[in-house]
């Protein structure tokens, strides 16, 4: 199937099979979610700051980014001042999510735990339930969430993960902040028949952990 691009409501969309479509889906998946960014802590702030709370109210987009076996891919542009406004698929995609979250496996929960594990173990801030004057609080949001097809060639899927992390002090000032995605191309997680992850929340969750995993040690490593 070719490419058919049609004007509805000011948006375009695009529609093409899994093949076709994934180079566009790849550099949309970028755009969406950014590049890998730090903004580091300045030795005076790494003097001064004792301990760090983390606020573990994450927040995170309503719909789960998919692009997979049984997708119909739609690729939405233009919503905001002429951004990309999403890429999303509300067949699949929906009734993964909604079948994770009915058997307790949440992307914010697992954000939170596992960053809280990687700050943990390099032991580079003391945690504590209250920041006070001489601590930070640190808050966690998810940018893009979901799973995808590594390559036109295979039906796994990878898991596809962003989020980003700031330090706010005492005062309301942001002192340190990252944001990393594990994306479809060059990603560290092993793939994961699509019928297997849609009937196992354990195999939905041990992927998504593990990416999150990745990007919160490289996050913590910059601290």
């Amino acid at each position: 199937m070719g490419i058919n691009i049609s004007k509805f409501r000011g948006e375009i969309k695009v529609r093409c099979s899994l093949d076709k479509c994934l180079p566009y889906v790849l550099i949309l998946s970028v755009l969406l979610t950014g590049c890998a960014s730090t903004q580091k802590l300045s030795e005076q702030d790494k003097k001064r700051i004792e301990v760090v709370k983390l606020n573990t109210k994450v927040e995170r987009p309503k719909d789960m980014y998919y692009f997979g076996p049984g997708a119909s891919v739609g690729l939405l542009f233009g919503a905001v001042g002429g951004a990309i406004a999403g890429v999303s698929n509300m067949g699949p995609g929906s009734a993964m999510l909604a079948f994770a979250e009915q058997n307790g496996v949440r992307i914010e929960e697992i954000v939170s735990q596992e960053f809280e594990g990687a700050l943990r173990q390099s032991g580079k801030l003391k945690i504590a339930d209250r920041a006070g004057d001489n601590g930070a609080t640190i808050n966690l949001s998810v940018i893009q969430f979901g799973f995808s097809v590594p390559n036109g060639f295979s039906s796994r899927l990878v898991p596809v993960v962003s989020f980003k992390s700031e330090m706010v002090d005492a005062g309301g000032n942001v002192i340190w902040s990252a944001r990393d995605s594990v994306l479809p191309l060059g990603n560290p997680v092993e793939g994961e028949p699509a019928d297997a992850l849609r009937t196992n929340a354990k195999a939905i969750e041990a992927a998504w952990r593990a990416a999150v995993k990745h990007i919160a040690r490289n996050m913590v490593s910059e601290l």
